[in-house]
């Protein structure tokens, strides 16, 4: 598979513009005001200014740091970046530029990833930016720093999104009309291998397309930032265990988690780190542009208002069982004082659908995340819907989850079941909620498993009937209102229909 787009094709992709003025609009986001005329010929974005988390772990005062990112083709640019706390600006961001090949072109036919830093920032507070092109405004925008604790927050949640298909769109466009603060993606971002050309294609712009309508997507990047985990189509390529491998003989462009993303680097750089292989000169020119994000970017924690996210690389390639390893989650999990505590990772550890049930080599997990006193785990992987009740779950040993050549990573144990949690009248769950949100856009699995309990049940599992409510027959989105004491949770579909809703409180 190739992966080069040519210029004609990223005119295409970006709307068709070369350069956007873009002025805020309602809601803090943004609409096309008019094209810049400019004496030399521009580069060409492949990727308008979006917002990113940047470093931030821990909440601390005076201490954020968002990243304002943007991408073009090969044609070198001057630009310019000033950002504050109004409309006057007042401080200059320092923009950096690194290069990265595209597709198979190694001779001038690359693109071009810069940034602009807004270090020093206060925690929950609106900052305004404005991108220059020598003396001409490009785009203007403002964001909102993570909330600090005490600060009701909202999120959605979603995965296995970017296919250039309308459902991606309707997505996108029903994820704005929530209005939240952040997005949390769990994982294959784009589709199929996670390469720079098909970010260009079909994530930017239907999470940054400049008007919102279910047709096109939304304005969400430009003023709201996305986390995401890595997962199997976010590397492209296969090993003969069928574990992801990004091949960059095969495309150069592979990996672009790493160079389009900038999440928190707090988490030690895992034994099985995400594997890259190729021709020394294309593995060195990926390492360039992705610094310190590769490989340590695939696993992460950050703070946000009341809650604390604990991001984790499940692919295939992962053996969870390490001791060290799981030191690591249960120090960071323990440490936090949030009131409530997030896993989100890819492979669901707790999922009755047909086509990634024998993938449970996370659910060795299951013990410590109770110890912790994580409430709910966000994954994808299987396109649909998925909630479970409170689950408490004792394997029986680690299974197969250490064994890298399994083709089956089963995982069996005792499951406790809390079936007097429902979310409406007992809102108090005893034990651990794990949500599947992986209907955000690709094809989905299992449309006749719909409101049909008696296909959710596995004689693996000793028929316990874990899952409380799966919707399977259309896309959907996760919305989550997290309060110091309570959150509601809800499950939107493309239409923008509720298709499922818990309250959870907490003594």
């Amino acid at each position: 598979m190739s992966g080069d787009i040519s210029r004609r094709e990223l005119l295409k992709a970006a709307g068709g513009l070369t350069f956007l003025a873009l002025v805020p609009a309602a809601r803090g986001r943004f609409s096309l005001s008019s094209l810049v005329a400019l004496d030399a010929e521009p580069p060409l974005f492949t990727a308008l200014p979006y917002v990113q988390p940047g470093d931030n772990s821990r909440l601390v005062a005076e201490h954020e740091r968002v990243i304002l990112a943007w991408q073009t083709d090969a044609t070198p640019a001057d630009f310019g970046v000033v950002f504050g706390p109004t409309a006057r600006y007042g401080r200059t961001a320092e923009v950096t530029v690194s290069r990265r090949w595209a597709g198979d072109k190694e001779d001038g036919e690359g693109r071009l990833n810069y940034t602009a830093a807004f270090p020093g920032l206060r925690l929950g507070t609106p900052y305004h930016y404005r991108v220059n092109l020598g003396r001409e405004r490009i785009a203007e925008g403002y964001f909102t720093t993570r909330k600090p604790r005490g600060t009701p927050t909202r999120f959605v949640a979603f995965g296995d999104n970017s296919y250039g298909d309308i459902s991606d769109r309707a997505i996108a466009y029903h994820a704005y009309q929530a209005r939240p603060d952040f997005v949390m993606n769990t994982g294959d971002n784009v589709y199929e291998g996670g390469l720079d050309n098909e970010y260009a294609r079909y994530f930017f712009p239907v999470y940054n397309a400049d008007l919102a309508e279910q047709r096109t997507g939304a304005p969400l990047l430009r003023s709201i930032p996305f986390y995401t985990v890595i997962a199997n189509h976010d590397v492209h390529g296969k090993t003969a265990e069928n574990h992801p491998v990004a091949d960059f003989d095969a495309d150069a462009d592979s990996l672009a988690y790493f160079t389009n993303m900038h999440l928190p680097l707090n988490a030690p750089i895992h034994p099985q780190a995400t594997p890259a292989v190729g021709a020394a000169a294309r593995l060195e020119a990926f390492r360039a542009s992705a610094g310190p994000r590769f490989p340590r970017m695939a696993n992460y924690s950050f703070d946000y208002g009341d809650a604390h996210f604990l991001c984790l690389d499940s692919n295939l390639y992962v053996d969870p069982t390490g001791a060290e390893w799981q030191a690591w989650m249960a120090d960071d999990l323990s440490a936090t004082d949030a009131a409530w505590k997030f896993v989100v990772y890819h492979h669901p550890a707790f999922n009755v659908g047909v086509e990634h049930y024998e993938e449970q080599h996370m659910r060795v997990l299951a013990p410590l995340f109770e110890r912790c006193g994580v409430a709910i785990v966000f994954h994808g992987h299987e396109h649909n819907y998925q909630r479970t009740r409170p689950i408490r779950f004792a394997p029986a040993g680690p299974g197969e989850a250490a064994n890298l050549n399994a083709k089956k990573r089963l995982v069996p144990g005792t499951f406790t079941v809390d079936t007097g949690f429902d979310g409406r009248r007992v809102t108090r769950p005893s034990g651990v909620i794990y949500l599947t949100t992986g209907a955000g856009g690709k094809h989905l699995y299992d449309a006749d498993f719909t409101d049909q309990p008696s296909r959710w049940l596995h004689p693996e599992d000793g028929n316990v009937a874990y899952v409380d409510r799966l919707v399977a027959d259309r896309h959907s989105l996760t919305v989550v209102e997290v309060q110091r004491t309570e959150l509601t949770l809800r499950q939107i579909d493309e239409r923008g229909l509720e298709i499922d809703r818990i309250r959870i409180t907490k003594g």
